[in-house]
């Protein structure tokens, strides 16, 4: 039983009425402590061996729990009836399916550096999905892939996409002439995905995990990643993407670029420019400019809100509301996103406080507790322990959306949602009805918050991004083409309500 079918399982737990909190895997010691955390620990699930999967939850009745079990094996029965064959073992994998070279994993993270080796030691790339890996494990990893000559993306990749087949967290791309290497999953897809919009599209879409730049790992993922896309045929342009590496990872990079073949266009958000300038790569400053960059190497233009427009929605979303209302309180699914929502608000704004902030003098005492501006990642660990990823499951952080419309100084709630193939079907007609509940609390005081949200996806996606925006857009969200300009929309906002009109 992998991670992402117990995250499945907790989902369909969940969105079971009757069911108060619950938890599903398997019965390893990280389980164990999450369930006794959670306060679901039984003396059978404590005897539980490591192969055992446990399905513990606090019902309202036998009867409801019956039913949930019900519901799971529902979904088990429609896996087993697809065309999809089931192996025991990745040995038995590869005796049946010889021609499989890439694997994917996600096994609970005490488990992933002796399975991932397993993998390569059969010849086989890795996508890394598990997380919580230490450093050192993560290295050891890399190590054994570099050696082999094979790509282990990962730990913590939740995007790849590899001559069209999107692993794990992938939106559906268009195919084009872009590879992209990333150290971001969230900055990966958003890239794609304005290279989609545009008719253009990717070759591969390599994820390397957040941890790959640091200086224990060294980058050794992202220099292959490099490698394999110099390598490629079909790509005729790579794109980088990461948060600041490593000084010394840094150095490395710049010196791969600077043998290059290929035009390199580079999105290392937080480095020095002027340094990344000297590989010869084209500079790109945020996700926005990668995007807008890459796109005028093939002599495509992007668009987005003007500043007129912008400064329009902004005075028309003021209106209504009552004095105290002044702030931003932004709840995010996406790391990535909630960074640079903060760097984008910060520059018009001030600092913004956070569970995940930009400065450690802004780190909220209780992360359920808004204070001033605040912007929450709800993917950390305080709000998703037990729980599915809110990328995966938005109804994870639909509470934290409804208690701001308790506070009456909130003047604007800043969302993302970002599509993935494993998500809900329609994640924005699940988040309206949080947001529903947020300004209905405000029109009973006698104001109205501002709902200002962006999209990431595609119209190839399941649940089609342009379906997604429309929807919200229908509810009365103010709906920006990116997180960025939606954060430079709710910055607007809060300046305007704090009395300064030159915007």
């Amino acid at each position: 039983m992998d991670s992402l079918a117990s995250l499945s399982m907790m989902t369909v737990l969940m969105d079971q009425e009757g069911i108060q909190n619950a938890y599903a895997g398997m019965a390893s010691k990280t389980t164990k402590n999450i369930i006794a955390e959670l306060g679901l620990m039984t003396a059978e699930i404590e005897q539980a061996r490591e192969e055992d999967l446990v399905i513990s939850a606090r019902a309202q009745s036998r009867e409801v729990f019956d039913r949930a079990l019900e519901e799971i094996d529902k979904i088990d029965d429609q896996f087993q009836g697809t065309k999809f064959q089931t192996f025991n073992t990745i040995d038995s994998a590869v005796a049946t399916v010889p021609e499989a070279n890439i694997c994917s994993i996600s096994v609970p993270g005490e488990y992933a550096c002796e399975v991932t080796k397993h993998a390569l030691n059969q010849g086989l790339h890795c996508v890394v999905f598990s997380a919580n890996v230490p450093l050192e494990k993560e290295r050891e990893m890399k190590e054994l892939a570099k050696q082999k000559g094979l790509l282990c993306m990962g730990p913590d990749c939740g995007v790849a996409n590899i001559n069209g087949a999107a692993f794990v967290l992938s939106s559906i791309n268009n195919r084009g002439p872009f590879g992209i290497v990333g150290a971001s999953g969230c900055g990966i897809q958003h890239v794609a995905a304005m290279l989609h919009e545009m008719g253009s599209g990717v070759t591969q879409t390599i994820g390397t995990g957040g941890k790959d730049l640091t200086q224990v790992v060294g980058g050794i993922s992202f220099l292959m990643g490099i490698d394999a896309l110099e390598n490629n045929p079909d790509t005729k342009y790579i794109i980088l993407i990461s948060r600041k590496p490593d000084e010394k990872v840094l150095d490395k990079i710049i010196q791969r670029i600077k043998g290059c073949k290929k035009p390199v266009i580079a999105c290392l958000m937080g480095a020095d420019e002027d340094k990344v300038r000297t590989s010869g790569a084209i500079w790109a400053e945020n996700l926005d400019m990668c995007g807008v960059e890459a796109l005028k190497i093939i002599k495509k233009e992007y668009t987005f809100e003007s500043e007129a427009l912008l400064d329009q929605w902004a005075e028309e979303a003021v209106r209504g509301m009552c004095p105290e209302q002044k702030y931003v309180r932004g709840v995010f699914a996406g790391g990535t996103y909630c960074d640079e929502a903060m760097k984008t608000m910060q520059e018009v704004i001030g600092g913004i406080h956070s569970n995940c902030p930009l400065r450690p003098e802004l780190m909220l005492e209780n992360s359920y507790v808004s204070v001033g501006n605040t912007v929450i990642d709800s993917g950390e660990e305080e709000f998703t322990l037990g729980k599915p990823h809110p990328a995966l499951d938005p109804n994870v952080r639909l509470p934290l959306i409804e208690k701001e419309g308790d506070d009456p100084q909130t003047a604007v709630i800043l969302l993302d949602l970002i599509l993935c193939p494993p998500e809900h079907i329609d994640p924005a007609g699940v988040t309206i009805k949080a947001i529903k509940a947020a300004t209905d609390k405000a029109c009973a005081r006698g104001g109205k918050i501002a709902v200002v949200a962006s999209v990431l996806g595609t119209d190839a996606d399941f649940q089609n991004a342009n379906l997604q925006r429309e929807e919200l857009c229908n509810a009365g969200v103010y709906v920006c083409k990116t997180n960025r300009q939606a954060a430079k929309l709710a910055a607007k906002i809060v300046k305007l309500r704090n009395g300064e009109q030159n915007i």
